[in-house]
């Protein structure tokens, strides 16, 4: 099956019949679908958080650039990601905060990331749990929710 969570449609014309196909957003495209500038190190930041299979604190990020930058702006990129709905945050065991890429349905000024996390015991890493969605909850009468999170703790594959 093929994933178009993140694609842009092209078409192109054969025998006079337009065939529609998806192609690969590249990560200029990302950011210039969320209204970001494009710079070398916002390039490199979609690079490293796209490219990895669990959320990165704002540390470990700035340890794989290719890129020279102090952290300061390191910091600056990563909240207008959050802002842009490009990555959300997360907590780790520490309380440190914790940046993955969001899904489609997060935009400009909200995040739609109804999926659970998955927090390591042993290492501390925390991973995204796309197929986990959080539960419908019913809330007394007057109670208005404006977020949630499930996050659930155990051993990664890694640490077993």
């Amino acid at each position: 099956m093929v994933d178009l969570s993140q694609t842009q449609l092209c078409c192109i014309y054969f025998c006079d019949q337009p065939l529609t196909f998806a192609a690969p957003m590249t990560d200029t495209d990302m950011l210039r679908h969320h209204d970001l500038r494009v710079t070398a190190l916002r390039l490199d930041l979609l690079r490293i958080l796209r490219g990895s299979d669990r959320a990165l604190t704002h540390q470990e990020v700035e340890s794989r650039l290719k890129v020279e930058a102090d952290r300061v702006s390191v910091f600056r990129s990563l909240n207008a990601f959050e802002e842009a709905g490009l990555v959300h945050r997360v907590l780790d065991a520490r309380g440190t905060s914790c940046f993955a890429p969001c899904g489609d349905a997060c935009g400009h000024g909200h995040h739609n990331d109804a999926h659970a996390h998955f927090r390591c015991n042993t290492c501390g890493h925390v991973f995204c749990l796309e197929a986990v969605e959080l539960p419908k909850v019913s809330l007394p009468k007057g109670f208005k929710l404006t977020s949630g999170q499930l996050q659930l703790e155990g051993t990664c594959n890694s640490c077993k």
